[in-house]
């Protein structure tokens, strides 16, 4: 990350710099800086990024450049996008309770230092990239219902009775107690779990601990959420965390209800890497390096 970042930073000098070439038709010994009366000319500075900088940045660029031109092929649709955006938009509202398009942008913004100016900028620099890539990590893959049947009986160890449950973890059993009477009462169990619960994993995500099988959990969690029917909702459950009220809300142990997860499995193992995705569009790619200090660039051991 550190990298890429210098980089990045060291492709926006260069770019500004040749802009400012283009613009105003500059010398290469323009001063870019006066110390203590010495110059460091434009050429001095763009020859040091060149030298420090210029092998990972023209790779940068030259990936950038083809990964683009993959974008313009590879045929990832507006509904693929929109679905894609959704999941973000439910990740947000979920962990952050953002819930609408303007806090979406202000979080990526200020949260996660994007430098985007609107959803759609957004979209077009860090949404379609990862689709494209995904497209074609898996262009090709076909896994059929044997594939899939063949791969549960090999490692059906794995596939036995799991629940999905949601809990609300709070300190004291006097709390707990008021927080299931509010239950009882017809208050909903995830908008409970934001208020009250002290697990920040789950918490946000309205106590959702998405699906576990046995030996997962301490024991006096998993002995009581087994015993739940779906929909049921426990007694306060002590544990070595604190009281627990426990809702299930699905469950699975057959074949049916793993085909899809395996489906992934199968699809992820026979993915291509991203290195390899690159390496293949550089190989189709009519690629011609002018600078002879980066005639290496793409050879092995330099990406």
């Amino acid at each position: 990350m550190k990298k890429q970042l210098v980089a990045a930073i060291s492709l926006a000098c260069i770019t500004a710099l040749v802009a400012c070439n283009n613009e105003e038709t500059a010398s290469d010994n323009t001063p870019v800086a006066i110390v203590d009366g010495t110059e460091i000319t434009e050429s001095e500075f763009v020859e040091e990024l060149k030298t420090n900088y210029g092998g990972s940045t023209l790779q940068a660029m030259i990936r950038d450049h083809l990964l683009n031109q993959a974008i313009e092929t590879a045929g990832v649709t507006d509904e693929e996008i929109d679905e894609e955006l959704e999941m973000l938009r439910t990740e947000f509202r979920v962990t952050y309770g953002i819930e609408d398009d303007e806090g979406v942008l202000e979080a990526l913004q200020n949260q996660f230092n994007l430098n985007v100016e609107s959803i759609d900028e957004f979209v077009d620099e860090y949404l379609v990239p990862p689709l494209v890539l995904q497209k074609l990590a898996t262009e090709g893959i076909e896994i059929t219902d044997e594939d899939i049947r063949a791969y549960y009986e090999e490692n059906e160890e794995q596939f036995g009775e799991q629940i999905r449950a949601s809990h609300i973890l709070v300190e004291d059993e006097e709390t707990a107690a008021e927080v299931l009477e509010k239950i009882e009462a017809g208050e909903d169990f995830a908008e409970l779990a934001k208020e009250y619960s002290t697990d920040p994993g789950s918490g946000a995500r309205g106590g959702d601990l998405d699906f576990f099988g046995e030996g997962k959990m301490v024991p006096p969690f998993e002995e009581a959420a087994f015993a739940l029917e779906i929909g049921e909702i426990s007694e306060p459950v002590e544990s070595d965390f604190g009281f627990h009220i426990i809702k299930v809300t699905d469950q699975r142990n057959t074949f049916e209800d793993y085909a899809d997860e395996i489906e992934q499995i199968l699809i992820q193992q026979q993915s291509k890497s991203n290195d390899e995705i690159m390496a293949e569009l550089l190989e189709n790619a009519d690629v011609e390096i002018k600078d002879s200090r980066f005639t290496d660039l793409f050879n092995e051991g330099n990406e």
